[in-house]
């Protein structure tokens, strides 16, 4: 990749850091925070992951933006290729999140319940 899209890619990649952060700040009093999270990897990754190309020395371009692009200004759309690697991109994050969701909670469930456990003896679940 040539120098100057070198940093054209550090500069994006700072923009999103400071949108993210700035996501994270506003939304840092909300009591799901698991919310908040998925929310911003899902972001993070369709933001942040570049699109794939067909062609061998193609440049790396950001994928959102991309998108977007192809959607307003070109007339056949958004190619399939694009497309596909939006709804990867971002589909896996939210897997991603939903498993650790899934895992917090599952977690959570049992410090609850040997917390209760350890206070009374005689709860049983069972």
């Amino acid at each position: 990749m040539a120098e100057d899209f070198r940093i054209a890619w550090m500069i994006y990649a700072g923009g999103v850091l400071v949108l993210l952060l700035a996501g994270w700040w506003f939304m840092r009093n909300w009591t799901w925070s698991w919310l908040r999270r998925t929310l911003l990897i899902t972001f993070a990754a369709a933001l942040l992951i570049p699109a794939r190309s067909s062609l061998e020395n193609a440049v790396a371009v950001p994928l959102l933006p991309l998108f977007v692009y192809q959607i307003l200004f070109e007339e056949e759309g958004a190619t399939p290729e694009v497309t596909a690697n939006l709804v990867f991109a971002s589909g896996g994050a939210l897997a991603l999140m939903a498993i650790l969701g899934l895992i917090t909670l599952y977690l959570g469930y049992r410090r609850e319940k040997r917390r209760r456990t350890d206070q009374d003896p005689y709860f049983d679940e069972r």
